[in-house]
């Protein structure tokens, strides 16, 4: 589909003031809408509390959730492209993944699970010095506030949940996040700065940093990393996007399981290394691995010059 952009010709500086306001204005309407529609719903009770996951009624903190994944997230990468490329599915990386790329996706995930809860272990003991003591405090209050609100999201045991939260925390992040960090950023840094490698490493760092879970910062770096390579090697959006899904399902169904009493082995343990040696095969797959998929990007379907500068 081709367009006529109104912003086609802003400068890449401006393109980017422009994606951030469109997520502002996204977000700030999915926000407003969501609160709306859940007073209509629950009545004004429903916020109080809203500060505290322990307290929040669950059906108000999923529905905000999903609301605001589509705002933040999924919405304005596509009202970006329609704003200012020609063709914006294009833009936005909508080709036919290659299925050498999909198995390549898979396997990452499923390797990169040692290495990940290596990192994980390594981040949470993270002790900054004295003088930043303050800072230090917000940020596990923050970590902790996020971690009761995914454990209450996941520790409901009924099927009927077990749907929600795949659609939830499988579905609508890995659509959401990869077009806004990976299509969106990428192929707007890519105008900026010459090569992938400094968008993909930009990428991932705001993909990480606006998790504002900093004790979880290294690992989910290590996944924007992951991701932005899958996208610029494959030439394909949905090749990321079936990893994240993969990456974020699995700790449901996984949470699913252990609460069921299905699985002896709690989400948060699963595909984790006990050994330095697991680690380190971890590490060696995931570079095989990736050395495969930039090896077979020439199978690709390539658009916009997204391999050009490899």
């Amino acid at each position: 589909m081709r367009l006529q952009p109104v912003f086609r010709d802003l400068t890449s500086g401006s393109r980017l003031l422009t994606l951030v306001l469109v997520i502002l204005l996204c977000g700030i309407l999915s926000l407003s809408f969501s609160y709306l529609l859940s007073v209509l719903i629950w009545g004004k009770s429903v916020l109080e509390g809203s500060g505290d996951p322990d307290m929040m009624n669950l059906g108000f903190m999923r529905l905000t959730q999903m609301l605001n994944q589509v705002g933040f997230f999924l919405l304005p990468p596509f009202v970006f492209a329609l704003l200012s490329e020609r063709y914006p599915l294009l833009f936005l990386g909508f080709y036919k993944p290659g299925f050498t790329h999909i198995i390549a996706a898979l396997l990452l995930l499923l390797a990169a699970g040692p290495l990940t809860g290596y990192l994980t272990e390594w981040n949470e003991r993270l002790i900054l010095p004295p003088q930043l003591s303050g800072l230090e405090e917000w940020m596990r209050t923050s970590e902790d506030t996020a971690s009761k609100l995914t454990n209450r999201l996941l520790n409901d045991t009924g099927t009927s949940a077990l749907i929600v939260n795949i659609l939830m925390i499988g579905v609508l992040p890995s659509l959401g996040e990869e077009l806004l960090f990976r299509s969106a950023l990428i192929g707007l840094f890519r105008k900026v700065f010459h090569g992938v490698h400094l968008p993909v490493i930009i990428s991932a760092f705001l993909f990480s940093a606006l998790h504002l879970q900093f004790f979880g910062f290294l690992p989910r770096f290590m996944l924007g990393l992951l991701f932005g390579y899958l996208y610029v090697w494959s030439g394909s959006i949905w090749v990321p996007i079936v990893a994240h899904f993969l990456n974020n399902t699995i700790v449901v169904v996984a949470s699913f399981l252990f609460n069921q009493g299905l699985s002896s082995i709690p989400a948060e343990e699963m595909g984790s290394a006990s050994s330095g040696i697991g680690v380190v095969f971890s590490a060696i797959a995931l570079l095989f691995l990736m050395f495969w998929v930039y090896y077979t990007r020439k199978n690709a379907t390539i658009s916009g010059g997204i391999q050009d500068d490899l």
